[in-house]
């Protein structure tokens, strides 16, 4: 059975709108705040509520985050990687740290609470000591 052609623009037009929308979320910074849970050896934990057990405490070198709730998605968010970048220009690096996310987790107006690795991989060098002093952290990030 064929389409009427109004049928298959219509499909063409709702396909290029989730292509564009995927695009734009993915290209634009969003305005948050991160902090960081305490692990003795730095890396995260291996019962983050995704699941990945020991694989999740060194993935991407360590660089590893609870989201909160918005970006864990009850599991969906579950290994998405993000650009996260802290907006204090003299503690922090242009560039940030990208994180995967293997756990959920929030507090104080946070979308994310990363191993210390992470966090420290934000810091310009020498600098990673004070920036964990401040504990929470105005951040921008990306998909």
């Amino acid at each position: 059975m064929a389409y009427p052609r109004s049928a298959r623009l219509f499909a063409v037009l709702i396909v290029l709108e989730v292509l564009f929308s995927i695009g734009y979320c993915t290209s634009q910074f969003v305005d948050s705040r991160a902090a960081y849970y305490g692990t003795p050896d730095g890396l995260g934990t291996s019962s983050g509520a995704c699941g990945y057990g020991e694989y999740g405490r060194d993935v991407k070198a360590g660089n590893v985050a609870a989201a909160s709730q918005l970006l864990y998605r009850n599991g969906a968010g579950c290994g998405a990687c993000y650009q996260v970048r802290c907006k204090n220009k003299y503690l922090c690096t242009y560039s940030g740290v990208t994180v995967v996310v293997t756990d959920h987790g929030e507090g104080d107006r946070t979308d994310f609470i990363m191993s210390p690795h992470a966090f420290t991989t934000m810091a310009w060098p020498g600098k990673d000591e004070q920036l964990k002093a401040l504990g929470v952290v105005d951040i921008e990030y990306k998909w």
